[in-house]
């Protein structure tokens, strides 16, 4: 019996576009755990979009940026759904009052990790996924 692949990130027919998102406050884990977020009110996101992480663009100062999004449960921390952007390259030095975003692709479906640790470890690849996505988009 063969080893399953994990389904491979896929690019979205168009980009699904959230104007004027409302930032909140966050918990502060992704601080915590060297990957910073931007915590978005669950309530901007469409109804069309499952839960999962994808690779977005951020319109931020009027500059486009690279982002992974996780849209879900917070399964490591026993939380309930967020819905949260690290931009890649860039800390903002104030959390923004809202931003655009394009959602171009899904990278994976949400998953539970054993720790932190797990999780960081994750998210680093998912970043890596990220930015060969946008980088061909």
């Amino acid at each position: 019996m063969q080893k399953q692949e994990p389904p491979k990130a896929k690019r979205l027919p168009s980009p699904l576009e959230i104007k004027h998102a409302p930032v909140v406050t966050g918990a502060g884990r992704g601080r915590i755990i060297g990957v910073p977020t931007i915590n978005i009110q669950p309530s901007a996101v469409p109804p069309s979009l499952t839960h999962g992480v994808y690779a977005c663009r951020v319109i931020l100062d009027g500059k486009q940026l690279m982002g992974a999004m996780h849209y879900g449960p917070r399964p490591v921390f026993a939380d309930s759904v967020s819905f949260e952007i690290h931009l890649l390259d860039v800390v903002p030095k104030e959390r923004p009052e809202n931003v655009d975003i394009a959602i171009v692709g899904k990278i994976r479906d949400i998953k539970h990790f054993p720790s932190p640790e797990a999780l960081k470890t994750a998210i680093e690849h998912d970043i890596r996924e990220v930015r060969a996505m946008l980088s061909h988009a």
